[in-house]
């Protein structure tokens, strides 16, 4: 298995750090070049076939093949840019070509899924990064005990990170370098080969809401106040509203605007770690919802001939969402658990977790939980918790045979929730 682990990169010196922008930078312009390119001869194909189907003498017209989009095909459209090209001889090779690996892909998923889309240019305001591809040269200096990592064309560069590195032993396969809000980052890739989590034989079932989440044993975990940076973000954007656009004032408090938003998203993803990290240390297997979370936080303004109603409301609602990071918090569930259960999430909150019955008259508020069968009083998330970690219980007893309902192992053999344990 390959683990991820982010540093902050200190180039060390002024001449590293032009020369890790000028790769960058780089990256960026050999992929718009080719993107180009590639857009002219495919848009010339597609624009020849029409004309050969409209005309009567489409056979007498020399039809342009369709171009290759491989990564093959323009890892050789490189080579000869680069031939043409004095400066790019100066940076990596390697480095500055994997762009076009991540091209290659992007051409892939918009032929095989046609609502993707094409691939898009890369702006200059953007955040800028390129690839290690292969041979990450990382050398831990035995008395001071520093870090750091071969650039190629660059040299060595110094690696922090709080808490060290939980992967020292393991081989690094390929880094990241990415520019975020003008601070230079590495995400180095290590093979840790096979990786046993133990499973303790405990359950939970967790609900994820707006701000906070619930597990089946009462415990809720609220995510951390983040008002501050967001008013300090409002702050800057209506700043960025008054200045002029290409203006330096402009810019200065666009750097700000996303310095605030950095700090949000720092103070979400440690949360979200920490709540992963409990719930995995402290049980083996761990039960969420299959939520929709594009389609949850769809916008309700509709269309001129028929205009949603309460947008504003929706809107706030689809912020709060994004803001908890529901998709996030399941991605660290999934490599830090020993077992991952998603279950159907239709009337887990109006569900009695007691009697069973189900009805929206259930559910008096947000929080706020009463069953009109049996007069079961509760936390409305707890209780939608309880639910989910019962429908896991069912899944796991039928070994994961649900239309609804797939579980996500590295082990082959499912427990037995309905035989498991609960703390």
């Amino acid at each position: 298995m390959h683990r991820n682990i982010t540093y902050r990169l200190i180039p060390g010196s002024r001449l590293r750090a032009d020369r890790i922008s000028q790769t960058a930078g780089a990256c960026r312009w050999v992929w718009n070049r080719i993107l180009a390119d590639t857009q002219d001869d495919y848009r010339l194909h597609c624009d020849t076939e029409r004309i050969c189907e409209d005309t009567l003498f489409g056979l007498l017209i020399e039809r342009p093949s369709k171009p290759s989009l491989t990564f093959f095909s323009l890892g050789k459209r490189f080579t000869e840019l680069r031939r043409q090209t004095p400066w790019l001889k100066e940076l990596s090779f390697a480095c500055v070509r994997h762009v076009l690996k991540y091209q290659a892909e992007a051409w892939k998923r918009a032929f095989d899924d046609p609502n993707t889309g094409f691939p898009h240019f890369k702006a200059r305001q953007g955040d800028d990064s390129f690839t290690i591809p292969h041979d990450v040269k990382m050398r831990i200096d035995a008395v001071s005990g520093i870090t750091r990592l071969w650039v190629p064309k660059v040299g060595w560069c110094v690696l922090r990170r709080s808490g060290g590195n939980p992967y020292r032993g393991c081989k690094p396969v390929q880094a990241v370098i990415k520019r975020v809000v003008g601070r230079w980052y590495c995400t180095v890739c290590y093979d840790a080969g096979e990786i046993m989590i133990p499973d303790n034989g405990l359950a939970v079932g967790i609900d994820r809401n707006c701000g906070q989440v619930a597990t089946s044993e009462g415990v809720i975990h609220p995510m951390p106040d983040v008002s501050r940076f967001e008013a300090r973000r409002r702050r800057y954007q209506r700043m960025m509203d008054r200045r002029v656009k290409g203006s330096r004032r402009r810019a200065v408090a666009r750097h700000r605007c996303a310095k605030a938003q950095r700090s949000i998203a720092m103070v979400r993803a440690h949360w979200q770690h920490h709540i992963s990290r409990v719930l995995a240390d402290g049980y083996g297997t761990v039960v969420i919802e299959a939520l929709d979370t594009k389609g949850m936080t769809a916008t309700a303004r509709g269309t001129p001939e028929n205009p949603g109603s309460n947008v504003k409301a929706k809107a706030r609602l689809n912020r709060s969402i994004l803001a908890t990071g529901w998709r996030g918090l399941r991605d660290k569930l999934d490599y830090k658990a020993a077992n991952l259960i998603e279950v159907d999430p239709a009337h887990t909150s109006q569900r009695c977790a007691r009697c069973g019955h189900t009805e929206a008259a259930n559910r008096l508020s947000q929080s706020r939980f009463e069953c009109v069968a049996c007069g079961h009083q509760g936390n409305a998330d707890i209780n939608a918790a309880l639910n989910i970690l019962t429908r896991g219980a069912g899944v796991a007893g039928r070994g994961g045979v649900l239309a609804s309902a797939t579980p996500m192992s590295r082990q082959r053999d499912m427990p037995n929730l309905a035989a498991l344990p609960t703390c």
